[in-house]
């Protein structure tokens, strides 16, 4: 069971904000295609997978970055909660993928936008998407 912690803060400034990205199951970063799947639903632990692929492929060789193949951070439209996600599973050098799985519970319902990083050839990406929340 994964742990959440949280906290409101307040910080000095503008807090303005603009409006999200549509909600979509699919991005690209540098020529890689992510994939997302799974009904995220707020409250609830629920898996939420990622597929990386390129040119048509699945891709294999995701390298760890940070001890893990991915890094998810996800951020409420609105309030900016916060979450950070790595996947499940093991990481055991180069070779991860082209399936990235994530137990995402996500306190609220709303849009998320959420940043995945993950490393090949010694590149770090980072593709951005937004998630509908029910």
């Amino acid at each position: 069971m994964p742990l959440v912690l949280s906290q409101q803060l307040a910080v000095a400034g503008d807090s303005s904000t603009t409006p999200l990205p549509p909600a979509s199951t699919t991005t690209q970063v540098d020529g890689y295609i992510l994939t997302l799947a799974g009904e995220v639903m707020a409250g609830a632990a629920h898996t939420l997978t990622v597929t990386v692929s390129k040119d048509g492929s699945p891709v294999t060789d995701l390298q760890p970055y940070l001890d893990t193949y991915a890094h998810l951070s996800a951020f409420h439209e609105g309030d900016l909660a916060l979450a950070h996600l790595h996947p499940m599973g093991a990481t055991s050098g180069a070779g991860g993928g082209p399936t990235l799985s994530f137990e995402a519970m996500l306190p609220k319902a709303g849009s998320w936008r959420l940043f995945v990083q993950f490393q090949t050839a010694g590149v770090l990406h980072t593709a951005a998407v937004t998630l509908p929340v029910s």
